[in-house]
């Protein structure tokens, strides 16, 4: 089955430990699809992260020894990757010398890349522990997904976004729309309930320029929202 093509409409699954079964709009009867992980097509990030104490964040970032398993030149442009895949995503903070001047701009992004470089090379006795919630989400979402060559199949986001402030989240969701077009990314995701602002004024939940469907879990109970 397409889940990309398959709406389950409201109130019609119940959800049981054993699973369930939920109907299309013409009866017919959609098994659940079960997800088998761990899988190289799957990736799942999570709202808790474990960085190890002791390591340098870009050997950790690619699970491999970068400054030893890797030349100068190969070595640069691996921490080069990561610091501006990072810094797309507004991780550090850049000085602003004059904001209206697209040169100073692009020079105070250039410096916060080069720091990043620095600090990414540099052994830490426990790097996560100096980073804020963001940040961790940030390092996450780069290391799993923005650093492969396309987007998993399927890519499963725990409360990855919460943490985030409301630019750097519309920056991450601007990059995962983007990235991740030809995947399915299913989202936990908590956010308040708005109204359609229709004259049947129906509840529905704001796609924030990013989701296309929303399933609410209400008393063991999956209920398809509109999103508006």
């Amino acid at each position: 089955w397409d889940l990309a093509e398959k709406v389950i409409p409201a109130d019609s699954c119940k959800v049981p430990d054993e699973g369930c079964v939920v109907e299309d709009n013409a009866n017919e009867e959609i098994p659940v699809t079960s997800i088998v992980m761990p899988s190289a097509e799957i990736v799942e990030i999570s709202q808790t992260f474990y960085w190890p104490l002791y390591s340098t964040p870009i050997d950790w970032i690619h699970q491999k020894h970068i400054s030893s398993e890797l030349d100068e030149s190969e070595r640069e442009t691996c921490v080069r990757r990561v610091a501006t895949e990072l810094q797309s995503l507004s991780f550090a903070a850049v000085k602003a010398e004059d904001s209206s001047q697209s040169t100073s701009s692009e020079s105070s992004t250039e410096a916060a890349i080069q720091d990043l470089m620095i600090e990414l090379q540099t052994e830490k006795e426990d790097w996560f522990s100096t980073l804020s919630g963001g940040q961790k989400s940030k390092v996450e979402l780069v290391r799993r997904v923005f650093l492969r060559d396309s987007c998993p199949s399927v890519l499963l986001i725990d409360e990855t976004f919460a943490p985030l402030d409301p630019a750097s989240k519309s920056d991450v969701m601007s990059r995962l729309k983007a990235f991740c077009a030809d995947s399915v990314v299913l989202v936990i995701y908590h956010t308040d309930v708005g109204t359609s602002g229709t004259s049947s004024d129906e509840e529905c939940v704001p796609s924030s320029g990013f989701f296309t469907h929303n399933l609410h879990v209400r008393n063991n109970h999956l209920v398809n929202r509109p999103v508006c």
